[in-house]
Parts: C-alpha cells; structure tokens; sequence
C-alpha cells in the first residue's frame, strides 16, 4: 500500500488530518510516530491499518494522536503547500523571464496563431460555415480555447488574486515545523 491509498483510507476511517499528512513529505516521520503510539508491530502502512481497523483501543490512540499533533501536522502541510506554490510560481517566473532574455519570436508568433485561429474558427462557426453538430469541430474549438487559456494565464497570469499570492510568496519565509 502506498502512502497516497493509504492517506485516503485514513480519512475514510475518521482520521482525516492524518490521511492528508501521511503522502505529503515528512509524513513518514508521523507515520513511524502513529505506529509507536497505537503500538502496531510496524510503521508500514498495511500494519498501521491492520492495527486500527483490529482494535477500538488503537484507532482511539489514533485518533488522540491526532489531536495531540494537530498544529504540528498543520505546520507541515503548510510548508508544503508554501513549497508547492513558491515551485509553481518560480516555474511561471522563469519561463517569463527567459522569453523577455531571448527575444525569441516563436512564443509570440504561436500565441498569435492560437489566439487568431480560436477567433476565426469560432466566427466561422457561428455564422454556420462551419457544422455545429460535428465531433470533430467541437474537439477543435475545445482545443483552440484551452490553448488560448494557456496563453492568456502566460502572459497575464492565472488571475489577479494569483498575482497577489505571487507577491505573498515571494515575501515569505517558511515557517519550521516543532520537533
């Protein structure tokens, strides 16, 4: 059993923090702690659930366990997601700044043929010179449009309030998680 199933079966047993600590880096240090704590033979995860679906006293333990190291679990996922969002972040930031570097004009040029081939296939379409009813149209305009969403959010970003968030990363720092 992988941490990711194993995370989720947690949850669906009641310990729902835990099922989303458990896959997230970090998590195996709570899971050996869990195992210590409601006494199962090993910290794997296949033992870990055998313990607590065999016996009350354990998923009691667990879910004591839980509470006890809410604010530590939380301070983990935290910086997890922080990570998660400074990596997205610096992967859009970096893209940006080298096609600024470059000068290239390929990124330009297919964005102007994604965005110009979306509106001409669209007004072909509602002036029926193009078939409505057509898989094959439907899966083209689909196409067009999520290529000109992926353009837009390059250029201008996902949103404002990605904006903001950007910004808020950027002046972050990390909090450590007590040990």
């Amino acid at each position: 059993m992988d941490l990711k199933s194993f995370g989720e079966a947690l949850a669906k047993i009641g310990l729902p923090l835990l099922g989303t600590i458990l896959p997230i880096p970090g998590g195996a240090a709570i899971g050996s702690a869990l195992a210590a704590a409601i006494g199962s033979d090993s910290s794997k995860p296949e033992d870990i659930m055998s313990a607590l679906t065999s016996s009350a006293d354990a998923m009691e333990k667990a879910k004591e366990f839980q509470i006890t190291h809410t604010e530590t679990m939380l301070q983990l996922h935290q910086n997890f997601t922080l990570q998660m969002y400074q990596a997205e972040s610096s992967d859009r930031s970096s893209a940006r700044t080298l096609q600024l570097g470059t000068k290239s004009y390929t990124l330009p040029a297919l964005s102007w043929i994604v965005v110009l081939g979306f509106i001409l296939v669209t007004a072909l379409k509602m002036t029926g010179q193009i078939p409505t009813g057509d898989q094959t149209t439907g899966d083209l305009v689909t196409t067009l449009r999520d290529a000109v969403i992926l353009v837009l959010s390059f250029y201008f970003g996902s949103s404002a309030g990605s904006q903001q968030k950007d910004v808020l990363l950027a002046n972050s720092v990390p909090a450590k998680p007590d040990n």
